[in-house]
């Protein structure tokens, strides 16, 4: 039997034992549930048991897991035995002196992170029962990561509970962001059937926003609804601060937020089962409505400042979201760079005023927005140096895909002027009318009646527009882009160009004026229509410019009948002076190519004239007949006469019929120092004909030389022609004469002329000559034989020097069979004539064209007074 003391010694090693067991249990549990939450160091110091509770000096805390590493290190713990429970949370009441929180978060992965889920009822209601009654911690410090990488929150928290209504929650959170406090209060109730939130934000005790949630479990799922309040926002600034040094890189800046606005937004949402996520925020049906004051301009990153209302509110049918409303009220000012990059800086706004607000529905709508459009009216307008205002109806699919249709547009634009490249624009009206559709991928405008632009000047380099207008109707442009991108696009369509005065060294300045149609993309523009001057010149006219071939221009010059008069001479500012025709028919074509990199263009141009009649300086034309063509390419050049055919040129004796091929080239940037080369020319001149043969002429020299062929010149048509009374005459003559074409002018040095055999025959009878005769017995016998000379030699030099004296050194050999029984006669003579005044006199007649006498008495009046007096 074992005696008592046995017993006792027997169950104090048993209990000694179990206790060993436990606490060996204990510690391995331990060490598990530290190891389960992923706890590498648990430590404390201080620990001390009292009536009121457990306190620590210090606890320090470092958990390492996938989400990243935390860091938790509290002072003066107190958890009081006030409410002790058993179960969790066990200690009702805890206070902290201190705690500093640093949480790291994990690096990241390629591995795309789940979506995050928030908390369904169930587990809200569980997370709910784990909280204390009350949680005090007067000193919070929370390092976490931000924008600059690590950013650290103080202040204070309180959390507190009541065994009356335990799934309430209310915590007040007291942050402190330099000289200002930011609180916090929030109220949760919930279980696992319902919750609502409340929320409050306060700096230094000014309300400034306001959050109410709730969330219901139902049959169909759960129900959220909610409001958003922000009555006034008078500590912005203080709120943004403390945001950026959240959310921006240290280097970046905000403007500075304004001291006022209002924010308002309100929902009601029917969400799928499941856990609460963006996904089934996504696919929820209900009622969601938004509204924005802002009293004062507010800055808005990529938009610059906003002041002004906007609102919208969109329906949802299981995840399928409609707008069913939309309005805005808004000013804008300092704009973005990006916005206004594509536009000369004079059309750049110093702001815009956008206004959006219901409208009547349109008319005609296209299949994808018939039966989910919002009809809106659009206004925006813009102040600064130049002004814009754009007004229409809108069509605005109310889902995605989004989409517009435009409707009764009107676009106005007015600017005093800007630069284009080397263009200078000044005072720039411009008036559309416009229909139109825009979705993700297409734009289409249609331009309507009363489309018009107007420049009160445009000016380049060498060209100068007055007055420039361009009006159209039916004008269409359709683009395709991407992602805000444009792609492709293409304008086509009637239009109409005008402008009242064009100005440019090779024209005279007038108006002109353009109407056809136009086609132009992004890579080529198509310009085909006729060309009107105010001088009654037509052209139909081909433009056509595309990137890789460049410039192609090809006109077509209507028939110009030059008796109802002349527009290339009202047209032309190198037109001569002293051309003018009045009679016959002028056509013609013409080619331009340019090619990318090129400064100059390549031209063709053919020109064709009909029994053109007319005046030269002093000289009338009848019966011209041309066919002209001249090429250019960059280097040469090269003008083909093919031919040139005068039925009669008149500068005071006839000449003609007369007849010229040849060609002409020139180096391009020389074209007045090229190569000449006739291969015929000719003209009939009183009965004979002068010509040259075929040769070539280098205009690089200063002095050309042409060698005149004189064959069979009638002297009765001379005669019939010079005025010489008494003086007849027959035979024919033939020579040589060198006209010269030098900076001295025209000359002739050293020609000849001699009488075609056998000769011909000289009367001169002479009232005044014989007189001389009787008084000179000498003379007598020279007039005499010249009553009836009859010739077998004629020959004579002749010179011919700039000022117009014509000299002749003339030989006759003959006789007249009256005297002395026909014995052979010399005669040497020596003729002067002033061939000009010649001309002229026989110019002045009753017949003669008005302007050209005119011409020849201005010309007799200018060489009287330019010749030396005799004294």
């Amino acid at each position: 039997m074992i005696s008592r003391r046995s017993g006792l010694r027997i169950i104090s090693v048993l209990m000694l034992m179990l206790l060993v067991l436990l606490g060996g249990y204990s510690y391995f549990s331990w060490l598990r549930l530290l190891e389960r939450h992923a706890i590498h160091q648990l430590d404390w110091q201080g620990a001390s048991l009292s009536l009121t509770g457990i306190g620590l000096a210090r606890l320090d805390l470092e958990q390492r897991g996938s989400a990243g590493s935390t860091r938790l290190t509290a002072q003066d713990l107190h958890l009081g035995w006030q409410q002790f429970s058993l179960t969790p949370p066990f200690w009702q009441h805890i206070r902290l002196a201190r705690l500093a929180v640093a949480w790291q978060p994990a690096a990241a992965d390629n591995q795309q992170e789940p979506s995050p889920n928030a908390p369904d009822l169930q587990q809200l209601a569980v997370a709910l029962a784990w909280l204390p009654l009350s949680l005090r911690i007067e000193q919070l410090t929370a390092e976490l990561p931000c924008a600059s990488g690590s950013c650290t929150l103080h202040g204070d928290l309180q959390l507190n509970r009541t065994q009356a209504t335990p799934r309430t929650l209310e915590l007040q959170l007291n942050l402190q962001h330099r000289e200002q406090q930011l609180t916090w209060q929030a109220q949760l109730q919930g279980d696992a059937q319902a919750a609502d939130l409340q929320l409050n934000l306060a700096v230094d005790g000014h309300s400034q926003l306001s959050l109410h949630s709730s969330l219901r479990n139902s049959p169909a799922g759960p129900l959220w609804s909610g409001q958003l309040n922000a009555p006034d926002l008078s500590q912005a600034v203080a709120l943004q601060d403390w945001l950026s040094q959240w959310t921006l890189a240290p280097d970046a800046r905000l403007p500075s937020a304004p001291s006022a606005a209002q924010l308002a937004a309100s929902w009601q949402l029917q969400l799928t089962s499941g856990a609460l996520s963006l996904e089934r925020l996504r696919s929820a049906s209900g009622q969601f409505d938004a509204s924005a004051s802002l009293p004062e301009p507010w800055p808005i990153p990529g938009a610059g400042q906003v002041q002004g209302s906007f609102g919208i509110s969109a329906r949802g049918v299981t995840g399928q979201w409609f707008a069913e409303r939309l309005e805005a009220d808004l000013q804008l000012d300092r704009l973005p760079a990006q916005w206004l990059s594509a536009l000369p800086p004079a059309l750049h706004p110093d702001s815009l005023h956008l206004r959006i607000r219901p409208s009547s529905p349109l008319a005609e709508l296209p299949g994808n927005l018939a039966e989910r459009s919002l009809p809106l009216a659009i206004s925006l307008t813009s102040s600064g140096a130049s002004q814009l205002d754009l007004q229409a109806k809108l069509a605005l699919a109310n889902a995605p895909p989004w989409a517009a249709q435009l409707g009764n547009g009107q676009f106005s634009l007015s600017s005093p002027g800007f630069a284009v490249g080397d263009w200078q624009l000044r005072n720039l009206q411009a008036k559309l009318n416009f229909t139109g559709y825009l979705d993700s991928q297409q734009l289409r405008l249609d331009l309507s009646k009363g489309s018009q632009l107007e420049l009160g000047e445009l000016k380049g380099a060498e060209l100068r527009l007055l007055q420039l207008s361009a009006i159209t109707r039916d004008l269409q442009l359709q683009a395709q882009h991407q992602a805000g991108t444009l792609q492709t696009w293409r304008l086509h369509g009637p239009a109409t160009l005008a402008t009242q005065r064009l100005e440019h060294a090779t024209l005279k300045p007038q108006g002109w004026h353009w109407q056809g149609t136009l086609a132009a993309s992004q890579q080529q523009l198509d310009l085909s229509g006729k060309v009107s001057a105010d001088a009654d010149l037509q052209m139909a006219v081909q433009l056509q410019h595309n990137n890789s071939q460049g410039l192609q221009l090809k006109a077509q010059l209507t028939e110009i009948f030059l008796r109802a008069g002349n527009p290339l001479a009202k047209i032309l500012a190198d037109w001569p002076a002293l051309l003018d025709f009045n009679n016959g028919r002028l056509s013609g074509n013409a080619s331009l190519s340019l090619a990318p990199g090129r400064d100059s263009p390549d031209i063709l141009l053919k020109l064709n004239g009909k029994g053109l009649a007319g005046i030269y300086d002093r000289s009338e034309i009848n019966g011209l007949d041309t066919r002209l063509q001249l090429r250019a390419d960059r280097r040469q050049l090269y003008l083909d006469l093919t031919e040139l055919r005068v039925e009669q040129i008149d500068p005071g004796m006839p000449i003609g019929p007369a007849l010229l091929r040849g060609t002409y080239t020139a180096a391009r940037a020389q074209p007045g120092q090229g190569l000449l080369k006739l291969q015929q020319a000719q003209a009939a001149v009183m009965g004979g004909m002068l010509r040259l043969d075929p040769d070539q002429w280098d205009l690089q020299q200063s002095t050309l030389v042409f060698p005149l062929h004189l064959q069979g010149l009638d002297l009765n048509q001379l005669f019939t022609l010079y005025p010489a009374e008494g003086l007849a005459g027959s035979g024919l003559i033939d020579g040589q004469l060198p006209l010269s074409i030098g900076p001295a002018g025209i000359e002739i040095e050293q020609g000849q002329l001699h009488a075609r055999a056998p000769g011909g025959r000289l009367e001169f009878h002479s009232a005044r000559i014989r007189a001389l005769g009787r008084s000179n017995p000498a003379m007598q016998l020279v007039t005499q034989s010249l009553e009836n000379f009859q010739f077998t030699t004629l020959s004579s030099q002749v010179n011919y020097d700039r000022n117009g004296k014509l000299l002749l050194a003339v030989r006759l050999e003959g006789r007249n069979p009256a005297i002395e029984q026909g014995r052979p006669i010399h005669f040497n003579i020596n003729l002067e004539e002033d061939v000009p005044t010649l001309l002229a006199s026989l110019q002045l007649t009753d017949k003669v064209n008005e302007i050209i006498k005119q011409r020849v008495q201005q010309r007799m009046l200018r060489r009287n007074a330019a010749s030396p007096k005799e004294p």
